[in-house]
């Protein structure tokens, strides 16, 4: 009768332990609305995470060494349950966290917190400000407003100076796309108002989700933000197109100099000059295996400068050898033609090869 007793005490005990511990799940399943049925990153439940990029700041443009510095304001959102707390008894709805303690507290409860690399840095990020707030329900915003280098690896010089550059802000998760899926932030993405670039107007700013093969060797989410920058062509205009176009007047206004000697020292005076232009210009280029639009022009008013020296001498030497009126005659067609025409067609040749087939 005893041994009946003790064993009816126990299952009573076992039965209260048991409701007790299933209204306490109960209650922390109603306080957090129900989202714990699947833990947050998870292939049944992936992390979703919002990227929003916004450049502030063009710092410089390297086109030797093809990258940019900018000053970025990043700020990422995302959803974890895990993370909720009771606002009641803590006092408040939001907790404030700095990105260390942050990570702390998500670890020690087993929370995924969406770490991401930026995937075309080049430089140390100086990040001069950075916070994260928690909300009650789990709701996370992270801004942090930093300062580095990026890559540039798509500049294409072919029609420098009216090239149109793509610039790139690639954010990339470290986790698989199963894993933490990444949506842009539309709202919080874009080009500052007072980006103090002077070379480049930069513009056509867009976000770009897309999915690249992360660190971890699997498909991982990219949101990239890309703009677009072209030249201020008042520069060149002034300082490159106006001086080779009088340049070019030279050198036909020297057919109605009669002294074939002062013809080839003019010449070779411009021929120095179109050296020096070359070199100006190649100095703000990398070594590119190719030619642009002003390297083409260039090069061919060289050759152009360097066959008009060749003609001039081989007029003198008709003088000299008594034949005189055949050089009159091959004077006055190259001043009509050869000279005109040839330049001619030699910047139709380049506007068409570089500037409209793309």
């Amino acid at each position: 009768m005893t041994m009946i007793v003790y064993r009816a005490i126990c299952l009573l005990v076992s039965l209260t332990c048991l409701v007790l511990v299933m209204g306490g799940q109960a209650q922390a399943q109603n306080a957090l609305g129900g989202r714990l049925d699947a833990l947050a990153g998870t292939p049944e439940n992936p992390l979703q995470v919002g990227i929003g990029i916004r450049i502030d700041q063009i710092t410089s443009v390297d086109q030797k060494a093809e990258n940019y510095g900018a000053v970025v304001v990043l700020r990422v959102e995302w959803t974890d349950p895990a993370l909720a707390f009771d606002q009641q008894a803590l006092g408040r709805d939001i907790r404030v966290f700095n990105p260390p303690a942050l990570a702390d507290h998500a670890a020690s409860i087993g929370a995924v917190l969406p770490a991401f690399v930026i995937h075309n840095q080049q430089s140390n990020k100086w990040i001069h400000e950075s916070a994260a707030s928690l909300r009650y329900d789990g709701r996370v915003v992270y801004v942090e407003k930093s300062n580095l280098t990026l890559q540039a690896p798509h500049f294409d010089f072919r029609k420098y100076p009216f090239d149109t550059q793509d610039f790139f802000f690639e954010v990339v998760s470290i986790f698989p796309s199963e894993y933490v899926s990444y949506y842009p932030l539309e709202d919080h993405s874009g080009l500052g108002d007072m980006l103090g670039e002077e070379e480049w107007v930069l513009g056509n700013a867009r976000v770009e989700a897309s999915t690249v093969p992360g660190l971890s060797g699997q498909d991982s989410d990219q949101i990239a933000l890309v703009f677009e920058g072209s030249r201020h062509l008042t520069y060149y205009v002034i300082r490159v197109f106006l001086p080779m176009l009088v340049l070019i007047t030279v050198g036909w206004a020297l057919f109605f100099l009669d002294e074939y000697r002062r013809r080839i020292e003019i010449a070779g005076g411009n021929l120095l000059v179109f050296v020096a232009f070359n070199w100006a210009i190649s100095a703000d280029l990398p070594k590119l295996g190719y030619l642009t639009f002003l390297d083409f022009v260039l090069q061919c008013m060289f050759l152009m400068t360097g066959a008009l020296i060749v003609f001039n001498v081989a007029l003198r030497k008709l003088k000299v050898s008594g034949r005189e009126e055949a050089a009159r005659k091959l004077d006055n067609y190259a001043i009509k033609w050869i000279y005109p025409l040839g330049y001619a067609a030699i910047v139709g040749y380049a506007v068409f090869a570089y500037l409209l087939i793309p």
